[in-house]
């Protein structure tokens, strides 16, 4: 046992049969102990040398015991010693690595050799033979969120040039016919007709910008603690006389259940899904809208769900920018406007449509 030696085995010559049966009996416990524990240790070793995330684990004085590939391509060197060789990458980052709480995750801009980058690193601590260690995890958002910008500005710049496009056409229709209408004094009622209507499309144009910008004055959350039963009690009694008929069903679990947000934005955005929810409940036998608040891994959600006509599948993923609609009279500002409230909380909205049922979530992190 002394030296891990758990190939010698006893027998009868050496003790008797009961004592030889219980050496043997521990010596295969030590040797099982010792094979599985070798094959975890593999296994765990296989594991973070293959996940894409960096990961450093180091000693209160900053020397390194673990750093896997991904953190050896981030740093640029084939070996790490302490998390002070971080400052090749950013003089800044090893003092943040240090000034970080367990459990904590902060986002950070560096400069990774020179190249702007947004970090996002979190920290954990672990006690092992009665020494603390840290594990840090370090992520490049980089590159994947310059590809959600890429296709933001893809998909708001379509939206924006459909919008546009539908009404310079007519303007500069309208505007040749008037031109061309001019020489004729018999025309003068057509040519009125004409600029009233450039008028009235130009007018629509300068609506959509406005409600364009609407998007860029989310207001700062004034995060204050917020009893979830009694918010949604409240927007039940405001929505439903205007609703026609349609009841709203209020669940919260527990009754207790608070929530750290801005009252009065939180409500905005309730106020538009029930909106939302009203308008696909058109024609239903037995419209229903049902707000339910909970937890679910920690997280607080809301959850708005109807019974109406639900959200085609090749429409999910759009219902979020800005300025795509279905409805004939909608703005497509409605739930960008939604999301963005929610990111400026922290959080986020989520929306899943199937079965006959839609059901849009605020999440709370």
């Amino acid at each position: 046992v002394t030296y891990e030696d758990f190939t010698r085995r006893f027998v009868e010559d050496d003790v008797d049969r009961e004592l030889k049966d219980a050496f043997n009996t521990v010596l295969e416990r030590f040797q099982d102990a010792r094979a599985d524990r070798d094959l975890k240790a593999t296994y765990l070793d296989a594991v973070i040398r293959h996940v894409p995330v960096a990961l450093v684990a180091a000693r209160h004085d900053g020397r390194v015991t673990l750093v896997n590939n991904p953190a050896r391509r981030l740093i640029g060197q084939a070996s790490m010693s302490g998390l002070h060789d971080f400052a090749e990458l950013d003089p800044e980052l090893p003092a943040t690595l240090a000034d970080l709480r367990p459990g904590e995750q902060r986002l950070v801009q560096a400069n990774l050799r020179g190249v702007p980058a947004e970090l996002r690193i979190a920290v954990a601590e672990i006690r092992m033979k009665g020494a603390v260690e840290r594990i840090y995890s370090i992520e490049n958002l980089s590159g994947e969120l310059s590809a959600r910008e890429s296709s933001a500005w893809r998909n708001l710049i379509r939206v924006l040039t459909h919008e546009i496009m539908n009404t310079l056409t007519p303007i500069t229709s309208l505007a040749q016919t008037t031109v061309d209408m001019l020489d004729d004094p018999a025309a003068t009622d057509d040519i009125r007709e004409a600029i009233s209507t450039i008028g009235r499309r130009s007018d629509a144009l300068i609506r959509f910008v406005s409600r364009y910008r609407e998007l860029l004055k989310v207001p700062q959350p004034e995060i204050a603690p917020v009893r979830l039963r009694e918010l949604l009690d409240h927007v039940r009694r405001l929505m439903e006389p205007s609703l026609g008929g349609v009841e709203i069903g209020v669940e919260v679990a527990p009754a207790s259940l608070e929530v750290a947000a801005d009252r009065q934005l939180v409500e905005q955005v309730l106020i538009n899904l029930i909106r939302n929810s009203a308008d696909a409940l058109a024609g239903c036998t037995k419209p229903a809208i049902r707000l339910q608040a909970g937890l679910d891994l920690g997280r607080t959600i809301i959850r708005v769900s109807d019974n109406g006509t639900g959200i085609p599948a090749e429409h999910l993923d759009q219902v979020f920018i800005p300025f795509f609609t279905t409805k004939r009279d909608g703005s497509g500002i409605g739930l960008s406007l939604c999301r963005q409230i929610m990111s400026a909380h922290g959080g986020e909205l989520t929306v899943r449509s199937d079965r006959g049922e839609t059901t849009v979530s605020l999440v709370f992190e």
